[in-house]
C-alpha cells in the first residue's frame, strides 16, 4: 500500500473514532422530544429531564408527581419561614422541607433569568403568565419553557389532569401521573355516589365565605362553582346569581344585603379570612342569619393554588359529613385527610395543617378553644 493511501486510511480511522466518541459522549444530551404545552406551543425538551425549575404555581404539581429530587431552584416565598405565603400552610411545601434549602431563582412575580441559568435546569415549568412570559424566559435563558396549569378539581380539572400527564410524559413518570388522576376520579365518584340520590327537598343550601383572592376577605369573599360543594351535590346559593363583576378563579365579593337575602342553611368559612368573619358575625345584622341562629357555621382550611387535591378532597368529605351525616357515618375526617395527604404528598399532614389554621371544625367549637 502506498504511503498516501496508508495516511488516508489512518486519517479515516482517526476520524471515525472521533465521531464515535463524540456521539457516545453527547448523544444523551442531543436526544430530544417534541411536546405541545397547555397553551398549544410546540416545545423541544430533552429526552431525559433530571433538573427542573417550576415557577408560578407549577411546583405543587411537580410535588404531587414525586419529582422533588429533581427541583434545583425555587421562588423566594418557598424559603420564607412564615404561614400561608411562606413555608407553613401549603401542604406540598410542608411535606417537602428540602425545598427550603434550594437556591432562590427569583420571586413569584419576577423570575431572575441569570439565577435560573446558574442552577442549570433542563426545563422550566411555568404555571401561569402565558405565552409572552414563556417566550421571554426562553430568550433570556436558552432553556425550554413549558406552560402548565394548576386548574382546579371542578370545571377546570381537565387542565390539572393535562398538566399532570404532560409533566409525567416529559419526566418519565407517566405511571404516577395516571395514578394521581385515577385517585382523584375515584374520590369524586365515591362522594357523588353517596349524595346523588338525596331528594331535592332534603338538600341543604350552602355558602362559602372568607375566601382569599389576591388579599384576605371577610364573609362576603366567596366562590361560585365551588368544587367541594359540587362533589357532594350541595346547592351553593350564589351559583344562580347573575354577576357583572370579573371573577378571579371563580371568586368574587358579594354585597352584604344580597348575602343576607340568600340566607343559606349552612355557612362554611375559610380560615384564611376567619379573623375578619369572626368580627362581622358579631354585628346585629347577622344575628338573624339562619346559619348563625341555628349554629350551622363551620370552618374549612384554605388551599393555596387551585387544585391542591388532598386538601380539597378532604374538605369535600368534611362538607358531606356535615350536610348529610347519615350518608357519611363511617367517615373519620382526620383519618381520611391523612390518607389523602399520604397518597398525594408522601406523609400525613392533617394535624400540622390544623395547628396552623384550625382544621375542620365548627365555628362555635373553635371559639370555645380560643
Amino acid at each position: 500500500m502506498s504511503s498516501t493511501r496508508r495516511n488516508l486510511a489512518e486519517r479515516f480511522c482517526y476520524l471515525s473514532i472521533s465521531v464515535f466518541v463524540l456521539i457516545f459522549l453527547y448523544a444523551p444530551h442531543l436526544a430530544a422530544q417534541i411536546i405541545t404545552d397547555l397553551h398549544g406551543r410546540t416545545v423541544t425538551v430533552p429526552d431525559k429531564v433530571e433538573r427542573i425549575v417550576a415557577l408560578r404555581g407549577a411546583l405543587s404539581t411537580v410535588c404531587y408527581l414525586g419529582l422533588v429530587d429533581r427541583v434545583v431552584g425555587v421562588e423566594h416565598h418557598e424559603v420564607k419561614e412564615s404561614s400561608w405565603v411562606g413555608s407553613r400552610g401549603r401542604s406540598y411545601r410542608m411535606a417537602n422541607p428540602v425545598l427550603g434549602d434550594l437556591p432562590v431563582i427569583g420571586s413569584r412575580s419576577k423570575a431572575q433569568p441569570e439565577k435560573i441559568i446558574t442552577v442549570k435546569p433542563d426545563i422550566i415549568l411555568l404555571g401561569s403568565g402565558g405565552k409572552r412570559l414563556a417566550e421571554q424566559l426562553t430568550r433570556q435563558t436558552g432553556i425550554p419553557v413549558v406552560i402548565v396549569e394548576s386548574g382546579d378539581l371542578g370545571k377546570d380539572k381537565h387542565k390539572f389532569y393535562n398538566s399532570l400527564q404532560l409533566i409525567g410524559k416529559i419526566c418519565g413518570v407517566e405511571q404516577r401521573s395516571q395514578a394521581v388522576v385515577e385517585k382523584i376520579e375515584e374520590q369524586i365518584a365515591e362522594l357523588s355516589r353517596r349524595c346523588k340520590n338525596i331528594p331535592p327537598e332534603k338538600r341543604k343550601t350552602v355558602y362559602i365565605g372568607g375566601i382569599q383572592f389576591k388579599v384576605a376577605h371577610g364573609i362576603t369573599g366567596t366562590s361560585r362553582d365551588y368544587p367541594p360543594f359540587q362533589m357532594v351535590h350541595s346547592e351553593n346559593v350564589i351559583d344562580n346569581l347573575t354577576l357583572k363583576q370579573k371573577l378571579i378563579r371563580g371568586r368574587f365579593s358579594i354585597k352584604r344585603e344580597v348575602l343576607l337575602s340568600l340566607d343559606p342553611d349552612v355557612l362554611f368559612i375559610s380560615e384564611s379570612g376567619l379573623s375578619m368573619v369572626r368580627e362581622e358575625l358579631k354585628e346585629p345584622l347577622y344575628q338573624n342569619f339562619r346559619a348563625v341562629r341555628n349554629d350551622q357555621v363551620y370552618l374549612i382550611m384554605p388551599h393555596y393554588y387551585g387544585a391542591d387535591p388532598a386538601t380539597v378532597l378532604s374538605e369535600a368529605w368534611y362538607i358531606g359529613k356535615i350536610l348529610y351525616p347519615e350518608h357519611f357515618f363511617d367517615i373519620e375526617i382526620e383519618a381520611v385527610a391523612d390518607q389523602l395527604y399520604s397518597f398525594f404528598l408522601g406523609r400525613p399532614l392533617y394535624q400540622e395543617m390544623a395547628d396552623i389554621f384550625g382544621g375542620f371544625i365548627s365555628f362555635s367549637e373553635h371559639s370555645c378553644k380560643r
